[in-house]
This record gives structure tokens, C-alpha cells and sequence, in this order.
């Protein structure tokens, strides 16, 4: 018996020891660096310095305003090792080679996202891991008395009139948002390639968008909501929930900014994390996103962001708040994917878009 336990504690020793040696092992294995792009204000920063701390990896952390931004940047040469595109990115990107698939062994805190984020129709092969997702609608104060409930709010000018005496209107700078709200009011798919269609939708915001006090699409969370410069905004539902968060008083408890979907629908999207298949430090890459995927961590970005994880262990640390900026199921049915266009039809967009960005 003496033996035995003689050779159990000699056994514990060599683990611990084993343990500890491993530990700066594992870390020697990482890259000294990792180059992460991301949209702006979606993540808890301080995971980044302490992500640094922990494993010795410096992250250099770059932000962009939209899935175009970034993907012309990537285009470009940028030498980025993760990027957060939106699922019809995430499409594209996978057709052009531009990403890598994911070794999932190398991430075992996959096993936390919900099952359904993980099937989807833009990455059915799970090249990346699923980051975030939502919804675009109409964010307004909640002092006005009579609340928007149709895209009309931005699109009619009688509405526009009305909105911008209250306190001012905020759109997004954002072409597949912006063009695809415009075609939903006025009953066509958001992913459009019909020239009249996508002309009538020009027609519509060139008609109202010299009252606009902003198109905003990077930062109106903390900056014109808190500050209550616009008294509505299109927006996406978590920084709706953002701005919500940041006007919590004793007065409005729940904050003082609300969120709808329109009448006539709206998008949804479903964010990403994916390597870059020209990243040279991809078992880094996984590493950092496996990080990122513990519950806790997960949950900490929800509640920084405002937006919603789809990673079931961490919706009991998730604020309650943010689970009012949630679609019900009859909203659910009412919006649309936003769905890669071909190259006839991204050159169309483009060209609409930038007749709406000149004239306005």
C-alpha cells in the first residue's frame, strides 16, 4: 500500500511539473503577433490585452465600417489574419479563395455555439466559426410620442419632414443595408438586381436625403444616439441595444433608445469569425478565436457590443436587456438574408450607389 501511494504522489509530482513546464511550451508555439480586422465597437477590448498577457501574442486590431470596406482592403494585399465578414461576405470570400477552413480540432469551444448558427446556406462546409448576429430596423427615443413602425419613417418625405423637426434622422453608410431598407419599403426582395427597381430605389432616397443629418453606419451607438443628435436611425438592433445600455439612468432603467422591425420587413445578418487564407499564423488565428469562444468571454462581448451570441453557454451571463432587442418569431418570418450578387449585379449596385452617394 506504502508502494502504491509512493508511486501515486511520484506520479501527481511529474504532472505538475509536466503542467508547468508545458504551459510556456504551448506558448512558444504561438506567433509573436496576430493581425485582426473587425467592425467598429464589436468586441470587449480589454479580452485583447488580456489575450496578450496570458499568451505573449501582440494584437495589432484594425477596424472597418462595412463588409466592402474590408473586403477591397483584403483585395488590396492587406495582410490580415482574421477578419469578421457578414454571411453573404462569407459566401463570396469562400468562392474567391480568400479564406481558410478552419481546423475545428484546433477550436474545442466550438462545441458551445448553438447548432443552428453552425448550419447555415453562406458557409455549409464551416470554413469559420459563427461570431454574432441580428437585425436591421429603425432604433428611435423614446420620448417621441407616436413610435415609427415602416421604413416609411426614413423613405417618405412627408415622414422624413416630420422626423427631422422632432430632432433629426441618422441612415447608414452602409450600401447593402441602406439600398436593400429602401427596397424592402417598397415591396421588393433587398437582393434585387432589376435596374428599374434598384433606379426606383434611388429615386426614393434622393428625394429625402439631403434631410438627413447623417449617414452613419460605424459609430452612431456611442455618439449621436447617447447624445441624442437624431431622434431615429436605421440601425441594427445590438447597437440599438449599445446606445440602450450607455442611457441607463434611474429615469429610464432600460435605457432611452427602442428598436422595430418595419411592417414591410427587414434584414438579417449573421457575422463570422474567419482565417484569412493568406495568414501565415493560422494555428494562432484558431487559437485567439477558440479564446474568444469560451462562454465567458463570449458572453463579455455581448455585453460590451450589445449584439447577441450565438454561444449557448454564455446566454446566462449575457444582460437581460439585450434579450428585449430580440425578434419574435412573426418578425423572424419577415426578414431576409441579404444574398451574394453576381458580377453584373455588384456593378449595377455600385453604380447606383454611387449616384446616390454624389447626389446626396
Amino acid at each position: 500500500m506504502a508502494k502504491r501511494l509512493a508511486i501515486l504522489a511520484l506520479v501527481a509530482i511529474w504532472s505538475t511539473i509536466f503542467a508547468v513546464t508545458n504551459a510556456p511550451l504551448r506558448a512558444q508555439q504561438l506567433d509573436s503577433v496576430l493581425y485582426v480586422y473587425n467592425w467598429g465597437d464589436y468586441i470587449d477590448e480589454e479580452l485583447l490585452i488580456e489575450y496578450e498577457q496570458q499568451f505573449g501574442v501582440r494584437v495589432v486590431y484594425d477596424n472597418y465600417a462595412t463588409n466592402e470596406e474590408m473586403f477591397a482592403k483584403l483585395q488590396a494585399g492587406a495582410e490580415y489574419d482574421i477578419v469578421f465578414p457578414s454571411d453573404y461576405m462569407v459566401a463570396r470570400m469562400i468562392a474567391l479563395g480568400l479564406l481558410a477552413k478552419i481546423d475545428q480540432e484546433n477550436v474545442p469551444n466550438r462545441k458551445f455555439l448553438d447548432k443552428q448558427a453552425l448550419d447555415t446556406w453562406y458557409d455549409p462546409e464551416n470554413f469559420c466559426v459563427p461570431y454574432m448576429w441580428g437585425t436591421s430596423g429603425i432604433a428611435y427615443h423614446v420620448s417621441l410620442e407616436e413610435p415609427p413602425d415602416s421604413w416609411a419613417a426614413l423613405f417618405d418625405p412627408e415622414q422624413v419632414a416630420k422626423y427631422t423637426a422632432l430632432g433629426g434622422i441618422n441612415v447608414m453608410d452602409d450600401q447593402r443595408e441602406l439600398l436593400g431598407a429602401v427596397l424592402k419599403y417598397l415591396g421588393y426582395s433587398a437582393n434585387s438586381t432589376e435596374r428599374a427597381e434598384l433606379e426606383q430605389a434611388r429615386d426614393t432616397l434622393l428625394s429625402v436625403a439631403s434631410q438627413y443629418r447623417y449617414f452613419n453606419s460605424a459609430d452612431y451607438q456611442e455618439t449621436l444616439l447617447p447624445a441624442r443628435e437624431v431622434i431615429i436611425s436605421h440601425a441594427w438592433n445590438g447597437n440599438t441595444a449599445k446606445a440602450a445600455l450607455l442611457t441607463r439612468s434611474e429615469t429610464y432603467p432600460n435605457g432611452e433608445w427602442r428598436y422595430i422591425i418595419p411592417k414591410e420587413g427587414g434584414l438579417r445578418f449573421q457575422e463570422s469569425i474567419c482565417v484569412t487564407a493568406r495568414s501565415p499564423r493560422k494555428a494562432t488565428a484558431e487559437h485567439f478565436i477558440n479564446f474568444l469562444l469560451k462562454p465567458e468571454n463570449a458572453a463579455r462581448i455581448s455585453n460590451a457590443t450589445g449584439y447577441l451570441s450565438p454561444n449557448i453557454g454564455a446566454r446566462d451571463l449575457i444582460d437581460p436587456l439585450l434579450k428585449q432587442f430580440l425578434p419574435t418569431e412573426e418578425e423572424l418570418a419577415r426578414l431576409e438574408w441579404i444574398r451574394p450578387l453576381d458580377s453584373a449585379g455588384r456593378r449595377l449596385w455600385d453604380e447606383i450607389w454611387a449616384e446616390i452617394r454624389i447626389g446626396s
